[in-house]
């Protein structure tokens, strides 16, 4: 006998299009017809006063609530408003870091510090493992450090390159959604493609290299991180297809 699906009637066209057709198009339509059951998540969890970045949070929570949505299970409400929960440890990491200012700027200038000493003993830019074992610091901690400190630059990663190196790669961030694009982006990113962005785009004050001289710091070839890159600029040009933003 086959299962009966719990998928709700309201959601069912939605759904359904989604499913056969996962576009960003199909994926925007299912996240707007889902925005009342997101509201009422966030504000569950969170309270009436959210950020932008938590909203953001919430849309990536929902998304991931649809990649794992059995119609037979459960109801897709139910569903995603389970995922929601999640956005109760990013609210306390969010009011964490708003209380810490100080001791986020004393570990930024320790690492920093720790991290030029360590480079010039090793010869090479460290790796987050080597950097941990270094200070005593968590890798998680050092995440978390980096993570916060980043301010937000205007224009694409991959427009941003120097002497028009990634010149293939059309610009797809524009001044006014770069804030927020970058922001969870970035906190979603490994070390090393931080280093990538933090190099080409000029962010934490320092320089923006070229792809030559990223590779030799990161111990890449130049196609490595022309590939890097890639990947990164793909993850921003989905969050603005599926309008997580």
């Amino acid at each position: 006998m086959e299962p009966i699906s719990q998928l709700e009637s309201d959601f069912s066209q939605e759904f359904t299009a989604w499913q056969t057709t996962p576009t960003p198009q199909t994926t925007g339509q299912l996240l707007r017809k889902l925005q009342p059951t997101i509201d009422r998540g966030i504000r569950a969890n969170v309270g009436p006063r959210v950020s932008p970045v938590l909203r953001s949070q919430a849309r990536k929570l929902t998304l991931s609530a649809l990649d794992t949505y059995e119609p037979h299970r459960a109801k897709l409400g139910t569903h995603v408003t389970n995922h929601l929960k999640g956005l109760r440890r990013a609210a306390r990491q969010q009011r964490q870091v708003l209380r810490m200012p100080e001791r986020v700027s004393l570990d930024q200038t320790f690492l920093l510090d720790a991290e030029e000493e360590l480079q010039d003993k090793l010869g090479y830019e460290p790796s987050a493992t080597e950097l941990a074992d270094h200070t005593g610091i968590s890798k998680d901690r050092i995440r978390y450090v980096r993570g916060f400190r980043h301010p937000v630059a205007e224009g694409s990663l991959l427009a941003a390159t120097v002497s028009g190196e990634d010149a293939g790669f059309a610009p797809a961030v524009t001044q006014d959604d770069t804030p927020l694009v970058l922001e969870a982006t970035y906190n979603d990113l490994g070390t090393t493609n931080q280093k990538i962005m933090d190099w080409t785009l000029g962010l934490h004050g320092v320089p923006k290299l070229s792809n030559q001289a990223i590779a030799s710091r990161l111990g890449l070839t130049p196609g490595a991180v022309s590939q890097r890159k890639a990947v990164i600029q793909k993850q921003i040009n989905d969050m603005k297809q599926y309008d997580l933003f």
